[in-house]
């Protein structure tokens, strides 16, 4: 019978080594590349000429310097919140926050030709670091603070501007409203019964996810 692995049995696999691997990773593109380069931004008419690896570089680039910040901090924080509990739930996250952000932009804003950033995703970590917490704690923070970020997400979408943040390319909140929902199918799947989760019949690797979260 399989059972939940306690998340500090292995001391190493709470060191957030892969959080901090991907913010170099940032720094580096945009210390080689600069600001939104060319090459690696979001284009939709490139994608749709075959340059299908924008679908992901589009979320490691940034359009300035304090786009780059913004998505730097908020990667140490929330992923190292998350992979200390899991890598696995970290790698989850950010993949399918990335892929949600592309469907969206790609079938709902068709009119939008170029995008970067990694913020839309992050939301998805966002959710999964909420729930880590509330889970460790049962606390009524963590909800309050996913409550605030929808609420804050949806003023973006009624205003069409950032809250706090302004940067060379406009903010796009319908990606960090797809991130969000997301992040939160992944809590609702991993929280459920086993009987009731999705991601229990799609196969061995969710299955890990989740005894690991």
């Amino acid at each position: 019978m399989a059972r939940s692995v306690a998340v500090n049995d292995d001391p190493e696999r709470s060191l957030p080594w892969l959080s901090f691997t991907l913010a170099g990773l940032m720094v580096a593109l945009f210390a080689t590349f600069g600001p939104a380069p060319e090459a690696w931004v979001y284009d939709r008419a490139a994608i749709a000429a075959g340059e299908w690896w924008r679908l992901f570089s589009g979320h490691w680039v940034h359009s300035d310097t304090g786009h780059l910040l913004w998505n730097l901090g908020a990667l140490l924080l929330l992923g190292s919140i998350v992979e200390s509990r899991s890598r696995p739930a970290l790698i989850a996250g950010l993949a399918a926050g990335a892929l949600g952000v592309d469907g969206l932009l790609w079938f709902a804003l068709p009119e939008l030709s170029h995008y970067c950033g990694l913020s839309g995703a992050l939301n998805a970590v966002l959710l999964l670091a909420l729930f880590a917490v509330w889970r460790g704690s049962s606390s009524a923070v963590p909800v309050l603070i996913g409550v605030l970020s929808l609420a804050k997400i949806v003023l973006e979408l009624i205003s069409r501007q950032a809250l706090f943040t302004h940067t060379a390319w406009a903010s796009v909140p319908e990606a960090h409203l797809a991130g969000w929902l997301v992040g939160l199918a992944l809590v609702i799947d991993w929280h459920l019964p086993r009987r009731c989760k999705i991601g229990y019949r799609t196969g061995r690797m969710m299955r890990l996810f989740r005894y690991r979260f």
